[in-house]
C-alpha cells in the first residue's frame, strides 16, 4: 500500500531512514536487496548501476512525479493541468496560476518550477489542502522519463526544440518524452497545443492513428487563418472552444514578443475549459508582469540598453530574445555544453548581433559552428562573466544593446541560470 508506506510509517525521528553517499555505493546490486521502489530524482540519468540494476531486478523504478501521482484522489487527479515544452514553462503555469487566483480559485503552481508535486500531497496529521485544489504543474523531460500512470486532465505543450542532448541521446528521443505527457490521457482530457510547432505537429499527426486512445485537442496559433481553436489577430486573441467563443484583448499587456503571444494563448485555454470568467482572465494577462531573468530590462547604464535574458538556456530561446531588436546586439553567450546544435541560432546571430561574447565550456563549439556560417561580427572570447560584461561596455556603442542570452545551461560555472542572472545583474549596476 503507497499510501501507507508514505504516511509516517518511518517514525518522527525517520529513525529507518539510510543514507548513503559516495559514487562507489550505488555500484553494488546488494543496495537494493528488500526495495519494494525506487524513487529518482529528476536529475539523476537513468543509465546508472543503481537504477539499472532495479530494472533488472524488477523494481519499479519512479520519478518523484509519478509518486506523487499515486498519492492523490481520483479527484484531485481530475483538478490537474501540466504543462511541458522546451521554452516558456514557467512563464505559462505562473500566468495560468494567476488566472485562476484572481478568480478566487484554490490553486498552487508546482513540479518542475521548484515546490515537487509531492508536496502538495496530503501526509497523515496535517490539514488537507481540499479536493477543489487545481495544480497547476510543470513538468519537465527528466521527470517524464519515469512516469506510468500520470494522466493530467489537461496537457499543454507548448514547443519542441533541441535541449538536453547529453541526456537524451537525441532530438527524437527528447521530443517523444515530450509528447508522453499527454499518453494516458484519453477522450475524457483535453490537450493544449501549439499548432505553430512543427515537431507537435507531426508527433500529434502520427500518434492519432497509433495511439488507442487520445485526448481532445485545442490548438493555438499566431496565424488568424490557421484554422486553430485560438488565433491572434488585430492584438486581439480570438478563441472557439467547444461552445464557447470570444476575444481577448491584449492592448497594453508588459508580455511581448510573439512568443508570449503563444504563452498567454496556452495560459488562458485552460481557464476557459474549466469556466473562468473572460473578462477575469483578460485583466490577469494585463496585470501579469514578466518574470526576471527572461529577456529582463535592466535600464541604460553608461548609456548601453541592457538585458538580462540568462533563463534562455537552449539556442531557440536565444533566438527568440534576439528577434525582436535589430542589428545593434552585443551578446553574451555561452555556458554548460549540452551537445547542442548551434547552427540555426548562428544564421539568426549574423541579421541581429555586432558582437559575439563567448564564454563557459561551450565556448568553442559555439565559436567552431559561427565560423562555418556567414558572420560580420566580432567575437571575442571571455573566461569569467565579469570579463564579458567588462569587454562588452567596452565594445557596445551608446544606444545599442548588452544582453546576457546564453543558450545554454548554466552549471558550468553557476549554481543555476538565477544565479547567473543575478551575477549579471550585479555586474552591470556596479558599472
Amino acid at each position: 500500500d503507497i499510501k501507507g508506506v508514505f504516511n509516517g510509517k518511518m517514525g518522527a525521528g525517520y529513525e529507518n531512514l539510510k543514507i548513503m553517499l559516495g559514487e562507489d555505493a550505488f555500484k553494488e546490486r546488494k543496495i537494493i536487496n528488500n526495495t519494494d521502489m525506487v524513487v529518482v530524482s529528476p536529475g539523476v540519468p537513468g543509465d546508472i548501476p543503481l537504477v539499472r540494476f532495479a530494472e533488472e531486478s524488477g523494481i519499479p523504478v519512479l520519478s518523484e512525479l509519478e509518486l506523487a501521482w499515486m498519492l492523490l484522489s481520483r479527484e484531485e487527479q481530475r483538478n490537474t493541468i501540466a504543462v511541458t515544452g522546451t521554452n516558456g514553462k514557467t512563464t505559462v503555469v505562473t500566468l495560468i496560476g494567476k488566472i485562476f487566483k484572481d478568480f478566487k480559485k484554490q490553486c498552487i503552481v508546482c513540479g518542475n518550477i521548484g515546490l515537487p508535486l509531492i508536496d502538495t500531497v496530503n501526509k497523515e496529521g496535517s490539514s488537507s489542502p481540499g479536493e477543489d485544489l487545481i495544480r497547476v504543474i510543470e513538468v519537465s523531460s527528466f521527470q517524464l522519463e519515469k512516469v506510468y500512470s500520470f494522466k493530467p486532465y489537461i496537457s499543454v505543450i507548448l514547443n519542441i526544440t533541441s535541449d538536453h542532448i547529453d541526456r537524451h541521446k537525441s532530438f527524437e528521443n527528447y521530443g517523444n518524452l515530450k509528447i508522453r505527457l499527454l499518453s494516458n490521457q484519453d477522450k475524457g482530457d483535453w490537450s493544449v497545443i501549439n499548432m505553430d510547432d512543427r515537431h507537435i505537429d507531426e508527433r500529434i499527426r502520427s500518434i492519432s492513428g497509433a495511439w488507442k486512445s487520445i485526448p481532445e485537442f485545442i490548438r493555438f496559433s499566431l496565424e488568424p487563418d490557421s484554422g486553430a481553436d485560438l488565433i491572434y489577430k488585430d492584438n486581439h486573441i480570438h478563441y472557439s472552444i467547444g461552445k464557447d467563443s470570444g476575444k481577448i484583448d491584449l492592448e497594453n499587456i508588459s508580455l511581448t514578443g510573439k512568443h508570449n503571444i503563444s504563452n498567454i494563448m496556452a495560459s488562458i485555454a485552460p481557464a476557459i475549459l474549466m469556466d473562468i470568467d473572460k473578462s477575469s482572465i483578460e485583466k490577469s494577462v494585463k496585470d501579469f508582469k514578466p518574470l526576471d531573468h527572461r529577456v529582463e530590462y535592466l535600464g541604460y547604464i553608461r548609456k548601453i540598453r541592457c538585458f538580462n535574458d540568462s533563463k534562455s538556456t537552449n539556442p531557440d530561446a536565444t533566438i527568440v530574445a534576439v528577434n525582436d531588436f535589430s542589428k545593434e546586439i552585443t551578446l553574451i553567450a555561452g555556458g554548460k555544453d549540452k551537445d547542442m546544435d548551434f547552427s540555426e541560432l548562428a544564421a539568426v546571430l549574423d541579421e541581429k548581433v555586432k558582437n559575439l561574447i563567448l564564454i563557459g565550456e561551450a565556448a568553442p563549439s559555439i565559436y567552431d559552428c559561427v565560423m562555418k556560417s556567414k558572420h560580420n561580427y566580432e567575437i571575442y572570447r571571455c573566461e569569467t562573466l565579469e570579463a564579458a560584461v567588462r569587454k562588452g561596455f567596452e565594445v557596445a556603442r551608446p544606444g545599442e544593446v548588452l544582453m546576457l542570452s546564453p543558450a545554454c545551461a548554466s552549471m558550468d560555472m553557476f549554481k543555476d541560470y538565477k544565479q547567473r542572472g543575478n551575477r549579471f545583474k550585479s555586474l552591470i549596476f556596479s558599472e
